[in-house]
């Protein structure tokens, strides 16, 4: 399984950057388990921190933590997986990797303030620090990938050339043989 054009060999690819199955899965697996770990600490340090100071009953801080993850890992899946499959599709012509880096941390950010806008968190400029952290995760999950991405070129190989002319038919010296064609 391969996302876009992956799976075609590597002379009939069209140009640009491609991700694999498998790389589009492990950034997505490492944004937002960093993003569920931000929550995790936010929801110790706003709940079970002054349960603990204050001796009283700890329990419904595992609550928290259980709803946190669902919620993380939910929203993740619902809308950052999509929106970061978009994302890489228009950014595919683009062959500079720390160009992806900015645009998923940027696009995650305020993708993510408009849909808490609208959900009723409020419009003020200081809500762009928690979802900054939408953003960072994104772009470390892009950055975790980096590596992982197809690169390809568009070459013209004997398969491009017009069938009918048998003067392209015949392979150049070192060529290799044109895919579906004997």
């Amino acid at each position: 399984m391969a996302l876009g054009n992956a799976a075609q060999p590597q002379d009939v690819r069209s140009h640009g950057v491609v991700l694999d199955a498998y790389a589009f899965i492990k950034g997505w697996v490492i944004a937002t388990s960093l993003w569920v770990a931000a929550l995790l600490l936010l929801v110790a340090a706003y709940y079970g921190v002054p349960a603990v100071r204050d001796g009283t009953d700890t329990g419904f801080v595992w609550g928290f933590v259980g709803m946190a993850i669902l919620y993380g890992f939910g929203v993740s899946l619902l809308v950052a997986a999509p929106l970061a499959f978009v994302l890489a599709y228009l950014l595919r012509p683009v062959r500079n990797q720390w160009i992806h880096i900015v645009a998923f941390f940027v696009a995650p950010t305020l993708v993510f303030r408009l849909l808490g806008s609208v959900l009723g968190l409020g419009w003020q400029p200081w809500l762009l620090i928690p979802w900054a952290t939408v953003g960072a995760a994104a772009a470390i999950g892009r950055w975790a990938i980096r590596k992982d991405v197809l690169a390809s070129n568009l070459q013209l190989t004997r398969s491009d050339r017009p069938l009918h002319n048998p003067e392209s038919d015949a392979a150049a010296p070192g060529e290799p043989p044109a895919y579906g064609h004997s």
